[in-house]
């Protein structure tokens, strides 16, 4: 995993940083149809780009958290995709599929849409950050919608509707019920490799309550998301030493055991040459 530039917590509201730039281009090589419109235009909003970036603020100098800026949206938006995507190979329907209110496309924008903007209340207060995320960036959601389905007010009540409840439902905190919100809230928890917690981890002098969370996660050096032996999807992750665990049974498992996708997943961590320990096969 690559550091994480400090330009990345200041408030340089226009200029995207070199990770940043890597992490587009990936999800627009890597994304089709309505999907990839939406981001082409999502990752080069400036409106967007300021929530992002003062949320960091808020987070990383002021509350002393890991990155809830642009960095973690792009990492968390690809890999919410890529669980959905293996989902889908593995013959798993997501909601709207199984519900037949729409196809596979309507809930890749809907979880696009929803995990790109999930962290934008933090620039608010970090308590029921979720619900502030809703209220400052409705009105985003409901621009980009009446783009994206001008002539169709069933999907853009549907997705609108999905947006929140990925969302509200991203910390745990609130329960689900949708694949597509229940894979974005795994993939919120995959972000969890040494880069996210690099920066308020040197700006940190003193100790303090919740430094654990920040030594865990700077042992953890990759997450792979890759199809399962025995299920849809497999999340291996590599760390240095045990301190790691404590970032997946604390953070990452807590998720799990909330998502509707969890019969679904594989989860194992890898220490060294040890053998994997599996959390879930």
């Amino acid at each position: 995993m690559e550091k994480r530039e400090m330009s990345s917590i200041v408030p340089d509201w226009k200029a995207p940083t070199p990770k940043e730039e890597q992490l587009n281009r990936v999800l627009l090589e890597r994304t089709s149809g309505k999907t990839h419109m939406l981001l082409e235009r999502l990752l080069a909003d400036e409106e967007i780009n300021l929530y992002h970036s003062y949320a960091n603020v808020v987070s990383v100098r002021r509350l002393g958290y890991n990155d809830h800026g642009p960095v973690h949206a792009r990492i968390t938006t690809y890999n919410a995709l890529k669980i959905l995507k293996l989902l889908h190979e593995g013959g798993v329907e997501t909601s709207l599929e199984k519900e037949e209110v729409s196809d596979f496309e309507q809930s890749q924008v809907a979880v696009a849409l929803g995990c790109f903007l999930h962290d934008t209340g933090m620039g608010v207060a970090r308590e029921q950050h979720e619900w502030h995320s809703i209220n400052l960036i409705d009105p985003i959601v409901v621009r980009y919608l009446e783009w994206l389905y001008p002539k169709d007010m069933a999907a853009r009540v549907v997705v609108r509707s999905l947006v929140h409840e990925i969302i509200v439902g991203h910390m745990a905190h609130t329960r689900i019920h949708s694949i597509e919100a229940g894979t974005v809230l795994v993939a919120d928890g995959t972000d969890m490799t040494k880069g996210r917690s690099l920066i308020p981890f040197t700006l940190q002098l003193d100790p303090e309550v919740g430094d654990m969370h920040r030594y865990s996660a700077n042992t953890i050096s990759r997450v792979e998301i890759v199809k399962g032996e025995n299920k849809p999807v497999r999340i291996s992750i590599q760390m240095d030493n045990a301190t790691g665990l404590f970032q997946i049974e604390e953070v990452l498992m807590t998720k799990v055991k909330a998502s509707p996708i969890m019969k679904h997943l594989e989860i194992e961590a890898k220490i060294d040459n040890q053998e994997p320990r599996m959390y879930l096969k």
